[in-house]
């Protein structure tokens, strides 16, 4: 193989392991909000309004 076509399938595997990624945090999204009892992401409730904080952990 010469470097060009190397570099290509590189380029392939690199895009494919990364779109591979994507779908798995997509479907671990989806479960979590299929369950309702999961909290969520640590960084959601954050938040300086406390009015917003509580709207969020009444969802």
């Amino acid at each position: 193989m010469s470097g060009e076509e190397d570099d290509e399938k590189d380029r392939k595997e690199q895009f494919d392991t990364a779109l591979e990624e994507v779908l798995r945090e997509v479907e671990e999204a989806e479960k979590r909000d299929e369950d309702k009892a999961a909290s969520g992401e640590a960084g959601d409730a954050v938040t300086p309004n406390t009015e917003a904080q509580e709207q969020a952990e009444e969802d």
